[in-house]
């Protein structure tokens, strides 16, 4: 029993540090946005240009939820950083706060088993003793 309540604890300090990790991301100072950059390859519309031809444009484009709805903007080319990094920046915090979920539930589990397994040893400690006064 020994054994595996060192096995949790090790255990337990690991996914503390994991979650230490993911608090950095949760504290940087950069703004979120909430969507994507992405690139879309689309006809003009001119009768003479080569996208008729089927050699698309290629655009940059830029999808978010604002005013409650979805929207997508062709950002200006000296946008398009910013908007990488704003979206980047959100979809980083978006998967540190489902990685602390999942951690945060199996911190739950292993400290359940190491409650249990001190409990089971407190039980043979007390049957021990009360075995010696008799």
């Amino acid at each position: 029993m020994s054994a595996q309540l060192s096995s949790l604890r090790s255990h337990l300090l690991r996914l503390q540090q994991q979650l230490h990790n993911l608090a950095k991301t949760f504290i940087e100072r950069e703004p979120l946005l909430p969507g994507c950059v992405y690139s879309l390859r689309r006809r003009c519309g001119k009768p003479n240009c080569r996208c008729t031809q089927g050699e698309l444009h290629l655009t940059q484009m830029l999808s978010y939820r604002g005013e409650g709805r979805p929207q997508s903007v062709t950002p200006r080319p000296g946008e398009l950083q910013t908007f990488r990094n704003l979206t980047e920046s959100y979809q980083r915090f978006r998967k540190a706060r489902a990685q602390w979920g999942k951690l945060r539930k199996e911190i739950l589990e292993v400290l359940h088993a190491i409650e249990s397994a001190r409990i089971e040893e407190g039980k043979r400690k007390f049957h021990a003793l009360r075995s010696r006064r008799n």
